[in-house]
C-alpha cells in the first residue's frame, strides 16, 4: 500500500524537546536563518502557557540518504544525529522549534539581523501582571521573575529552591502546563522539487517571502545562504548586515549579469545551478569565484571606511555601493592605484550625492557603473563622467534624520573633516569610534535649536535641514540646550581657544555679520542657511573633485 504523503503527529512539549536533543530535526539549506527576537520568544511560551494555538510545525520526513540537503553551517539547532533512520527537515516552524530549544538551554545567540537574543531573559512572572502576559523578556529578578531555563531544567527544584511555598507551587504548575502543551507536527513526504514549492507557498501565506528568499530556495544546491553568512563574517561586526539582494547581484555579476531585478537574477542563478549540477569542475570554479568575491566584500567595506568615512550602514546611502566596489576588487585583484582611487572618489561622491541608485535611475545606473568599474579595474586611465542632476536647493531641503544620498554624503563629509569638541580648550578631536557604534540622533546638533525655531513659527522641515546640523557629542548637545546660537557661540569665543578653527572644522560660517551673530534670530537663521548651504555644497564638490550641483542660470 502506498504511504500517505501527509501525516499528523501530536507531541507534548517535553517530547518535542527530547526529539530536538536527540538530533531528529535538521535545517535544510533552503531555510532562512533564525530571525526572531527575545520578546517574540517570550510571547510564544506565554501562548503555550495560556493554551493558545501556536501553529503547525511542518516537517519533511525523508531517508537519511537525503542528508546532502542539510545546512551544515550556521545552524542553531543540535546537529542531526545520523543514527536516526529518517531526517526530519524543518520546512515551517524552524523559528518556533529553535526558541523551544534555546529557552530551555538559556544562553544567548545572534539572530539573522545581528541582534543578540538572551534566552536566559525569557522569564516567568511569579505575580499577576496587569496585561496578563506572565512570560516576559526582561532581566531576571530572584523570587519575582524566574528564567524559564531554570523552570524547565530536570533539577528545577534545586534551581528554584530559594522560592517560598506559594511561588514554588505556581512555578510547578507553570512547568507542568508547558511540558504537557501539545505541539502538532505535520509530516510531508515527497521529492525535493515538491518541498521547494511547499516552502515558497507556506511562507507566502505567512511571513512574506522576499525575492532573495525565493532565489535562494530555487537554487539551494549552490549554498547561496551560506555565501551570505560568509560575507557577513568577512565584514566588521560593527558595520552592520549587508542585505542578500546586493550580494546575489554581485554573485550573478561575476558571470556577466548586469540586471539587478529579481526575475533576471533568478534566471541567471538558476542557469548557474543547472551548469554546476553534475559538472564537478564547473561547480568548483564557481565556488572559487564566489569565495574570492566574499573576501572582496570585506575589502570594499574597509575601503569605504578608510577613504570616505562610511563608518557603518547608517552612513551608507545604498548597499549596492558595497556590492559595486566589491566587484571592482574582484576584477582588479590587487587594489586600486592612485589614478583608480581618484576615479573611485569621483564615482562614490557623485553616486551618493546624485542618489543614482534610487528610483527610475537605478536600473540604468547599475549596469552602466558595473561596466565602468570593470573597465577601471583593468585600465587605470578609464574616465568617469557625471552630469549633475542635483541643485543646491536639494541640499537645503534634505532632512537630518533621512537616509537620502545627500544626507549620507553630508555626514561622511563632516566625518572626513574630523569633528572636534567645541567647549573644550585646544583642538580636541571627537574619536570616530563615538560615531561607529550607532548613528545616535543625539550626536547631531541643531545649530539653531529646534525649540527656539519652533517658537518662531518656522516649519520643522526648515530647521531640520542637514544644513542646520553639525556633529557633536550628546554631552555637548545637552550643554548647549535651547540657547540661541548668538549666545552660546559668544560664550565659546570668550572661553575657549582656536574658536575660529573649530567652527571652520564644522563648516559653520562665522565671519562678522554672519547669520549666527544676528540679534534677530529668525532673520539670522535665514542668512545662516544660505551661507551654510553654499559652504556644504562647495565642500562636497571639493571632496569629489568634480562638479556635483547644477548651477543656476
Amino acid at each position: 500500500m502506498k504511504r500517505k504523503a501527509i501525516g499528523i503527529q501530536v507531541k507534548k512539549l517535553s517530547q518535542l524537546g527530547g526529539c530536538i536533543e536527540g538530533g531528529r530535526f535538521a535545517v535544510p539549506r533552503l531555510q532562512r536563518e533564525f530571525v526572531w527576537d527575545g520578546p517574540k520568544a517570550a510571547k510564544l511560551f506565554d501562548s503555550m502557557l495560556r493554551g493558545m494555538p501556536i501553529g503547525v510545525v511542518t516537517v519533511w520526513e525523508t531517508p537519511k540518504s537525503q542528508r546532502l540537503y542539510l545546512r551544515q553551517r550556521y545552524n542553531i539547532l543540535p546537529q542531526y544525529n545520523p543514527r536516526n533512520r529518517k531526517v526530519w527537515f524543518l520546512i515551517d516552524g524552524q523559528q518556533r522549534v529553535s526558541v523551544v530549544h534555546h529557552v530551555a538551554q538559556g544562553g544567548f545567540l545572534k539572530n539573522g539581523n545581528g541582534r543578540e537574543v538572551h534566552f536566559g531573559r525569557v522569564v516567568l512572572s511569579l505575580e499577576d501582571e496587569k496585561d496578563g502576559q506572565q512570560i516576559r523578556y526582561r532581566l531576571p529578578a530572584r523570587g519575582r521573575y524566574e528564567p524559564l531555563c531554570n523552570l524547565l531544567h530536570p533539577l528545577w527544584r534545586t534551581r528554584l529552591g530559594h522560592l517560598g511555598k506559594r511561588h514554588r507551587g505556581r512555578a510547578r504548575k507553570c512547568r507542568e502546563q508547558l511540558r504537557r502543551y501539545p505541539v502538532h507536527l505535520m509530516f510531508i513526504r515527497g521529492q525535493i522539487e515538491m518541498i521547494r514549492e511547499a516552502f515558497v507557498r507556506i511562507n507566502t501565506q505567512g511571513m512574506k517571502i522576499t525575492t532573495a528568499d525565493a532565489i535562494i530556495t530555487s537554487a539551494q544546491d549552490l549554498d547561496l545562504r551560506d555565501i551570505r553568512h560568509e560575507v557577513e563574517q568577512g565584514v566588521p561586526t560593527d558595520f552592520g548586515r549587508i542585505p542578500e539582494m546586493p550580494i546575489l547581484f554581485a554573485m550573478a555579476a561575476v558571470r556577466g549579469a548586469t540586471d539587478s531585478r529579481g526575475k533576471a537574477l533568478r534566471k541567471v542563478i538558476s542557469r548557474l545551478e543547472e551548469q554546476a549540477r553534475g559538472n564537478r569542475s564547473e561547480r568548483k570554479r564557481l565556488a572559487e569565484e564566489w569565495n574570492r568575491l566574499v573576501r572582496c566584500f570585506g575589502k570594499a567595506v574597509d575601503y569605504l571606511r578608510a577613504h570616505f568615512k562610511v563608518l557603518n550602514r547608517d552612513y551608507l546611502y545604498s548597499d549596492y555601493i558595497v556590492a559595486m566596489l566589491a566587484m571592482f576588487f574582484f576584477w582588479n585583484g590587487k587594489g586600486p592605484g592612485a589614478k583608480q582611487s581618484d576615479t573611485i572618489r569621483k564615482w562614490f561622491w557623485s553616486t551618493t550625492v546624485g542618489s543614482r541608485y534610487s528610483g527610475s535611475s537605478f536600473n540604468r545606473a547599475l549596469p552602466d557603473d558595473l561596466k565602468f568599474l570593470r573597465r577601471l579595474a583593468k585600465n587605470p586611465g578609464a574616465r568617469f563622467t557625471y552630469k549633475p542632476e542635483v541643485e543646491q536647493a536639494d541640499v537645503r531641503r534634505s532632512q537630518f534624520a533621512s537616509k537620502t544620498g545627500i544626507a549620507s554624503a553630508f555626514y561622511c563629509m563632516l566625518l572626513r573633516r574630523g569633528p572636534v569638541l567645541l567647549n573644550v580648550d585646544g583642538k580636541s578631536p571627537i574619536p570616530l569610534e563615538h560615531y561607529t557604534a550607532s548613528s545616535n540622533r543625539k550626536d547631531r546638533h541643531h545649530i539653531f535649536p529646534r525649540a527656539v525655531m519652533a517658537g518662531l513659527h518656522l516649519r520643522a522641515k526648515e530647521y531640520n535641514s542637514i544644513c542646520n546640523i553639525c556633529l557633536l557629542t550628546a554631552e555637548e548637545n545637552r550643554k548647549f540646550g535651547v540657547r540661541r546660537p548668538r549666545k552660546y557661540f559668544s560664550e565659546l569665543r570668550a572661553e575657549t581657544t582656536y574658536f575660529k578653527g573649530k567652527l571652520d572644522r564644522h563648516l559653520i560660517p562665522h565671519r562678522p555679520g554672519a547669520g549666527i551673530w544676528e540679534k534677530d534670530t529668525k532673520r539670522g537663521f535665514k542668512r545662516f542657511m544660505a551661507e551654510r548651504t553654499e559652504c556644504v555644497c562647495r565642500e562636497l564638490e571639493r571632496e569629489a573633485g568634480i562638479r556635483l550641483f547644477r548651477r543656476e542660470r
